[in-house]
């Protein structure tokens, strides 16, 4: 299943383990092409379904810029692939509003959502 699994160093995103918490960085995203926003949603949803992974967090970095439909887009397609994946936890982290605003357009009935400024923060949140 892995070997099916797009590979970051193809695409404008970076992912790492940190114990249970899986976490995708999207560096200065300003919008990705539309092979590598579906690269990363379609690694989202199959690594974080592997049963090594509880929670997951996704890192905009410096100079992300969200426009009002990457964010409608997030809240629909992330929304579904937080459901897909069963995690407990799902967080967002930025300097400025992106996290915020991405959790806010999230619905994942049975995880808890949040938003954070500092990726350690998040990380054990996630791990709690």
């Amino acid at each position: 299943m892995v070997a099916q699994l797009p590979d970051p160093d193809d695409y404008e995103w970076e992912f790492e383990t940190r114990g249970s918490v899986g976490i995708w960085f999207m560096k200065g995203w300003q919008g990705f092409a539309d092979e590598d926003l579906e690269a990363a949603s379609n690694h989202y949803r199959e690594r974080g379904k592997q049963d090594d992974i509880e929670a997951t967090i996704a890192v905009f970095g410096d100079g992300t810029n969200l426009a009002k439909e990457t964010q409608e887009y997030m809240g629909e397609a992330w929304s579904e692939n937080g459901r897909y994946t069963g995690v407990d936890k799902v967080g967002f982290v930025s300097d400025g509003i992106a996290a915020m605003a991405v959790k806010s357009h999230m619905e994942i009935p049975d995880a808890e959502i949040e938003s954070f400024d500092r990726l350690d923060t998040a990380v054990e949140w996630a791990q709690s």
